[in-house]
């Protein structure tokens, strides 16, 4: 088991997003700095050397996305920097989605381990499907794979069977 960082509920080993807060399971802010310990001059003295301020950390920009599992009620709150893969986890075949559907009855609901592309572009968002087995739906339509279809806040997305809401904030 492992402990969100930010809601401090137990989360299940390899869990990528909390499912109490959504939160990233990963200590992707956790800061590294370094000590100075000086320089050495001629005469071995220790000279101080002058500090640095730490570089701004950057945030990304553009509204944040929540995925909101209507059969769980998990919500999964998202800022999108890369192409996020959307499916099922498989360990054996070295499948690991950023969004991992099969805590939410992904396998039963027909989600692919590779199932779509979740991704933002100029503050707009889309998902394309991968192929999968099952489809990927947005508000009841049926996407063609390969074809990125842009996503609105309110929209009904649904990998297989298994229904999101898409909210943005």
């Amino acid at each position: 088991m492992q402990i969100c960082a930010n809601c401090h509920s137990k989360q299940f080993d390899g869990t990528i997003f909390c499912a109490e807060c959504g939160a990233s399971m990963f200590a992707t802010n956790r800061r590294e700095t370094t000590m100075s310990l000086g320089q050495r001059g001629l005469t071995g003295d220790l000279i101080d050397a002058p500090s640095v301020a730490p570089a701004p950390v950057a945030m990304p920009a553009g509204p944040q996305i929540t995925l909101v599992i209507m059969n769980s009620g998990r919500r999964i709150s998202l800022d999108i920097a890369d192409d996020l893969l959307i499916g099922r986890k498989d360990n054996a075949r070295g499948i690991f989605p950023d969004i991992d559907l099969g805590l939410d009855g992904g396998y039963d609901s027909g989600v692919s381990r590779r199932h779509a592309i979740l991704a933002c572009s100029n503050g707009a968002y889309s998902v394309e499907d991968l192929g999968s087995a099952n489809g990927t739906f947005v508000n009841g339509r049926r996407l063609a794979p390969q074809l990125a279809t842009r996503l609105s806040s309110g929209d009904e997305l649904k990998c297989g069977t298994l229904l999101m809401r898409v909210e943005f904030e």
